[in-house]
């Protein structure tokens, strides 16, 4: 289950995307339930949770969450700017400043609550960073980055296609778990271990469902 947690003008939360998304994409708000009434029907569950924050300021609303769910279930996740890149950036292509945070937030996160899982975003890498050798350097980098920060799995937002086995281990050797969407291409392609992300109820592991 995905709760993308935000805040409103005046600091009030709730499930959605920034304000400055949605007038940067014309796209109107999500009809959301509200925030706590998701996490109350959660929190009986075993249903594992990512606690994805959509702005810097809701971070403390984020910890809030994983106090009531538990942590040792929850994943949370933000794009963190020292992953920021311009490679994949399409001409045009609207940044949301309100999503960006510092690694260190979840390096903090992690000292609260020893038990999540933490997961630092990139966006913008080459489409084809984890077929070309020439990034070798630039995925070495961002290993040490996140081990130095102790985050757990990472989010490349690289077209899924482009993983094989051979670049899930570039990650794994040193403890990171890769994120994998698993809609639209063939997961059987992968043996080594990866967290798949799914739209489709179908494609989740059995016991979630």
């Amino acid at each position: 289950m995905d709760l993308d947690v935000c805040i409103d003008d005046r600091v009030n939360p709730y499930l959605g995307h920034s304000r400055e998304y949605h007038e940067k994409t014309h796209e109107l708000f999500f009809n959301s339930m509200p925030l706590w009434e998701a996490v109350e029907m959660l929190a009986p569950s075993k249903i594992p949770v990512i606690v994805d924050c959509k702005h810097f300021e809701a971070w403390p609303v984020v910890e809030e969450v994983l106090e009531r769910l538990g942590p040792e279930r929850c994943l949370a996740h933000g794009f963190v700017s020292e992953l920021k890149f311009d490679a994949g950036r399409m001409p045009g292509e609207a940044d949301f400043l309100s999503e960006w945070c510092s690694i260190e937030q979840l390096r903090d996160l992690k000292r609260r609550f020893p038990s999540i899982t933490t997961t630092a975003s990139a966006k913008w890498l080459a489409a084809d960073t984890l077929i070309v050798e020439e990034y070798e350097p630039l995925l070495d980098g961002m290993v040490k980055l996140l081990k130095d920060y102790a985050v757990d799995t990472v989010c490349l937002n690289v077209p899924n296609e482009t993983f094989s086995d051979a670049a899930l281990r570039r990650f794994l050797q040193h403890g990171i778990l890769p994120h994998v969407g698993v809609d639209g291409i063939d997961p059987r392609r992968l043996s080594e271990i990866y967290i798949g992300e799914t739209d489709r109820l179908e494609s989740a592991t059995r016991e979630f469902r």
